[in-house]
C-alpha cells in the first residue's frame, strides 16, 4: 500500500493500528476527539506527499503527533509505552520529525525487546507490526489523566480508577506528578478519594461527564477500556486514547450480592462460624440462598414482613465471603421488640455494638408490636413440630433423575431445591430460641445494667451441664474411638505411625476390633458432618473420612506421649454442675429451657447438614456426568457455577460458563487469604490487621463461655489442616471453630477464638467437655504463637502470656 493519510472518520477498513482505530470509533461514538489524521502505509523517509496539507487543514499550530502500530493497544498486548509519542510539536519541519520518529520507534530497543518477550519478531517488511502515525490537534487542558472503566489492579468490574493531574496527561504518564486517585462506582459515587493538594483537580461535574462518556466507549468496544482525556478551560471533555485493558484477569467480585447497601452494618460474626472462610458460587445459590428464605419465612410468620421480597438480602456476599446484615436484622427485631438492639448484636456478635451506629426503622405503635410478640412467641412455640418436619424431610428426601444424563440430575435436584430452605427455616425456629437466652439471662443477673465481665462468666456457667447435645458426642465419640485404640499400646503406636490411608483401611478392615466398630457407629451418626460442612465443595465424613482419621491419629498419637488418657475427657465427668445456687424456681425453669434449646438448636443443625449432605450427593453425580458429556474438565468445576448457571449450561444455553468456572476457581485461593474488620459500614475492604498498641504485650480479652482457668502451651491453628500437630493438653487458639473442629476437643485442655458467642459450636461443646474457652478476643490468632505458654482465664475473659512462676 502506498503512504496515505486519512481523517478518522475513513479509517474503519484500513490496517491503522489500535490507537488510531480508537481514536475513530471515539469519534463514531459522538464523543469529542479532537480533530485528527491518520499516515498509513508510510516508512522512515517515505512519507505521503500531503502530510502537510492535512496539517495545515487541522489549523496549523500544535499538534500531538502519537504512534498507533498494528500490534499496539490490541487485545492481546498493549505495547503500551514501547512506541514513540510526542506533543507540543508546531511548525512543518517539526511535524515531519516528530513523523518520522514515531516510525523509527517501531524498531527501537525496547520495542525489540517487548516483542522478543513475547516471542514476537519483525523486520521493516514485516506487515504484521506496520506503524501508523497519528497527528491530533493539542487540546491546551487545565486537567489530564487517565480512567480505567475496571479496577486494573484488583479487577473489579463494579469500581472505575481515575487518576487526575494539572495540565497535560502526560507527567502522570512519566511519573512527575502525583494525581489526585479515585475509585468510582458505575454509577458514579466515590468509594474512595486520595488528594494531592487541599482542593480537588477536577469537578464533580467533569468526574460525572468523565464516567458517562467511558461507559458509551466500554459499551461500544465491548470490552473494558483504558481511556486518556483532556479537560480544557471551559471544563470541555476531550477523549485523546482508548486501548482495551490486556491484563485483566478474573473478577474476585463478580457474584457480589448486588444490594449491599452502603449506608448499612455488616458483620462477619456468627455467620463466620456458620460458613466460616470462602464461598463456592454454588454454595451462595444453595445454602446462603436457604438462609435468606429461611428468614424471610421466620419474619413473615411473624408479622414484620407482608410480602415475600425476592431481592431481600440478610446474607451478603462480597470478595466470596460472607456477611450479615445487622440493619436489616435490627429492623425485624426493633419492629417487634422496640428501639433497642443490643440484645440483637449481643447475640450475634458476642458483644453489644454501639460503633458504628445501626440506623434502623422507626418502631411502630404498641398495637403493632404486641401483635408482632405474639407472632414471635408463636414461631418460637413451633421447635418440637419444626423437628418433626425436619426428620420426615430427611426421610424422604431422593435425588433420582429418571435418566443418566447431566440435564436429567439438574433437574432432579432442582425440583427438590426448596428443600434446602425449608430445611433451614426449621432450624432457625430452634436458633432463634437459643439465640435469645443468653441475652435473657444476662438481663436478668445483671438487673438490666450494662452486662460485666463477671455476668458473662455467670451465665457461662449457667449454660453449661446439657445433656444430650448431639455436636458434643461428636467430639465424645472420637473419643471413644481414640480410647478403643489406646486400650492396646501397641496397636495405638501402630496406628498413629500409619499414614491417613493406611489407618482408615485399618479401622475399615476386620482387624480393627471394637475400634473399628466404634468408627463405623460414629460414621452412621455423624457421618454427614465435617469441617465447613453447609459448603457443597467441602464433602462430608461419610464420603471422605481423611480430616476425621486425621484427628483421631493426632489425638492418640499425643495421647502416648502424655500420662493422661485421652479417654478421660468426656462431657459426662467433666460437666459442671448445671443448678444455679441460691436461684429461684423461675430462673432454674428458664435455664431447663436454655439446655432444651441448645439441644434443639444442635439436634436441627443436624438436621439441616444431612439435608446439605444429600445435595452434596447429586451435585457431584451431576458434575460426574458433566464431565463424562465434556462440559467440564473435572468434578470440582461444578461447585464454581451457580445452581441456575448449571441449570443454564447442562441445558446447552451457555457453553461458556465452562471457562467461567475455571477462571472463578483460579482466583479462589485468593480470596481466601482476604481478611475483614468484624463490624464495618458499606462494602467490605480487605485489610491489613494491624494490632493495637495495648496489645503488643501479648494479652487480649474476650467473652468468657465456659469458665476454668489454666496455664499450658498454645497451639494457633488457623486452618484445619494445620490442627494435626496438635499435642495432648494444648490450648487450641483459632480464628473460629465450628462442628467440623469438635473431634479435636478430646485432646486439648481450653479454647481461645477470634470470633464467637455463647451460643456458637464451639461453646457448646466447650462447656459440655468442662474446657474454659474465651471467644470473640478478635486478636487472638495474630498476638500468640505456638510454643507460648498462657495463661486461659475464662473466669475472667483473659487470655495473657504465663510468668515463669505460673503452673
Amino acid at each position: 500500500m502506498l503512504p496515505t493519510t486519512f481523517p478518522l472518520d475513513q479509517l474503519a477498513h484500513h490496517a491503522v493500528g489500535g490507537k488510531a482505530a480508537g481514536l475513530a470509533q471515539l469519534h463514531a461514538m459522538r464523543l469529542r476527539v479532537p480533530e485528527s489524521f491518520a499516515i498509513v502505509g508510510a516508512r522512515p523517509g517515505h512519507l505521503p506527499d500531503d502530510v502537510l496539507a492535512r496539517y495545515h487543514a487541522l489549523g496549523g499550530g500544535k499538534v500531538a503527533v502519537r504512534s498507533s502500530a498494528t500490534d499496539e493497544d490490541a487485545s492481546g498486548a498493549s505495547f503500551a509505552g514501547q512506541y514513540e509519542t510526542i506533543l507540543n510539536v508546531e511548525g512543518d519541519e517539526d511535524v515531519l520529525s516528530a513523523v518520522e520518529a514515531c516510525l523509527e520507534s517501531l524498531f527501537s530497543e525496547r520495542a525489540g525487546a517487548y516483542r522478543d518477550h513475547r516471542g514476537e519478531h519483525g523486520d521493516e517488511d514485516d506487515v504484521e507490526h506496520a506503524m501508523c502515525v497519528v497527528v491530533q490537534r493539542m487540546v491546551s487542558p487545565k486537567a489530564a489523566g487517565v480512567l480505567f472503566t475496571v479496577d486494573p489492579v484488583t479487577h473489579r468490574r463494579a469500581h472505575m480508577v481515575l487518576d487526575a493531574v494539572p495540565g497535560l496527561g502526560e507527567t502522570l504518564v512519566s511519573g512527575e506528578v502525583t494525581p489526585d486517585h479515585y475509585v468510582l462506582r458505575r454509577d458514579g459515587e466515590v468509594v474512595r478519594s486520595e488528594l494531592v493538594g487541599t482542593e480537588p483537580v477536577l469537578d464533580s461535574a467533569s468526574i460525572r461527564e468523565l464516567i458517562r462518556g467511558a461507559l458509551v466507549a466500554e459499551k461500544e468496544r465491548g470490552t473494558p477500556l483504558d481511556l486518556e482525556w483532556a479537560v480544557d478551560a471551559d471544563g470541555g471533555v476531550w477523549w485523546l486514547q482508548a486501548r482495551p485493558i490486556t491484563t485483566l484477569g478474573p473478577d474476585l467480585n463478580e457474584l457480589d450480592t448486588p444490594s449491599l447497601r452502603r449506608d448499612h452494618v455488616y458483620t462477619r460474626c456468627n455467620i463466620g462460624e456458620m460458613f466460616p472462610g470462602v464461598c463456592t458460587p454454588l454454595s451462595y445459590s444453595f445454602t446462603v440462598w436457604g438462609i435468606d428464605v429461611g428468614m424471610q419465612q421466620m419474619h413473615l410468620r411473624v408479622g414484620v414482613q407482608d410480602k415475600f421480597d425476592p431481592d431481600l438480602r440478610f446474607c451478603a456476599m462480597s470478595y466470596g465471603h460472607l456477611f450479615l446484615n445487622l440493619t436489616t436484622l435490627s429492623d425485624a427485631s426493633t419492629q417487634t421488640f422496640g428501639g433497642d438492639v443490643s440484645d440483637l448484636t449481643l447475640s450475634i456478635c458476642g458483644r453489644i455494638v454501639t460503633e458504628p451506629e445501626i440506623v434502623v426503622k422507626p418502631t411502630p405503635a404498641f398495637p403493632r408490636r404486641l401483635k408482632n410478640i405474639v407472632g414471635y412467641v408463636r414461631y418460637l412455640l413451633g421447635q418440637r413440630k419444626a423437628r418433626r418436619s425436619l426428620k420426615a424431610l430427611i426421610a424422604d428426601l431422593r435425588l433420582t433423575p429418571r435418566d443418566e444424563s447431566a440435564l436429567a440430575m439438574w433437574r432432579a435436584i432442582d425440583e427438590r431445591f426448596s428443600a434446602i430452605c425449608d430445611a433451614m427455616d426449621w432450624h432457625l425456629v430452634s436458633s432463634a430460641t437459643s439465640g435469645i437466652m443468653t441475652p435473657t439471662l444476662l438481663g436478668i443477673v445483671s438487673k438490666g445494667e450494662t452486662p460485666t465481665e463477671a455476668h458473662h462468666s455467670e451465665v457461662a456457667s449457667m449454660l453449661a451441664g446439657a445433656e444430650g447435645v448431639e455436636s458434643a458426642d461428636i467430639a465424645a465419640g472420637a473419643a471413644r474411638i481414640q480410647g478403643a485404640v489406646l486400650a492396646n499400646r501397641e496397636v495405638a503406636r501402630e496406628f498413629s505411625e500409619m499414614d491417613n490411608e493406611q489407618a482408615r483401611a485399618w479401622l475399615e478392615g476386620d482387624e480393627s476390633g471394637e475400634s473399628g466398630r466404634e468408627y463405623r457407629r460414629y460414621l452412621d451418626r455423624h457421618g454427614h458432618r465435617a469441617i465447613k460442612e453447609l459448603e457443597l465443595r467441602q464433602p462430608e465424613w461419610r464420603e471422605d473420612p481423611i480430616p476425621l482419621i486425621t484427628s483421631l491419629r493426632a489425638g492418640v498419637r499425643s495421647s502416648l506421649s502424655s500420662e493422661r488418657s485421652v479417654a478421660s475427657r468426656s462431657p459426662d465427668n467433666e460437666a459442671p454442675n448445671p443448678q444455679p445456687p441460691g436461684r429461684g424456681l423461675a430462673l432454674r425453669m428458664l435455664l431447663r429451657l436454655a439446655h432444651q434449646t441448645v439441644r434443639s438448636r444442635e439436634e436441627t443443625k443436624s438436621g439441616l447438614v444431612a439435608v446439605t449432605a444429600c445435595f452434596k450427593q447429586g451435585y457431584r453425580e451431576l458434575a460426574r456426568r458433566m464431565v463424562g458429556e465434556g462440559m467440564l474438565p473435572d468434578v470440582d468445576a461444578v461447585f464454581f457455577l451457580t445452581h441456575q448457571e448449571l441449570g443454564e449450561f447442562v441445558s446447552g444455553s451457555a457453553p461458556s460458563l465452562s471457562q467461567a468456572a475455571l477462571d472463578r476457581r483460579s482466583v479462589f485461593d485468593r480470596q481466601a487469604a482476604l481478611q475483614f474488620e468484624d463490624i464495618f459500614v458499606g462494602e467490605p475492604v480487605p485489610i491489613v490487621p494491624e494490632l493495637p498498641d495495648d496489645l503488643q504485650g501479648k494479652l487480649v480479652t474476650g467473652t468468657s463461655v465456659s469458665l476454668g482457668s489454666i496455664v499450658s502451651v498454645a497451639r494457633v491453628v488457623r486452618t484445619p489442616a494445620e490442627a494435626e500437630a496438635l499435642q495432648q493438653g494444648e490450648i487450641l487458639i483459632a480464628p473460629i471453630t465450628d462442628v467440623g473442629w469438635t473431634p479435636y476437643f478430646s485432646s486439648i485442655s481450653g479454647l481461645v477464638t477470634d470470633i464467637g458467642s455463647a451460643v456458637s459450636h464451639g461453646a457448646v461443646v466447650a462447656r459440655e467437655f468442662g474446657l474454659p474457652a474465651v471467644v470473640n478476643t478478635r486478636f487472638a490468632t495474630q498476638v500468640f504463637e505456638t510454643g507460648d505458654r498462657i495463661v486461659l482465664d475464662a473466669n475472667n475473659g483473659v487470655v495473657r502470656l504465663a510468668r515463669d512462676d505460673e503452673t
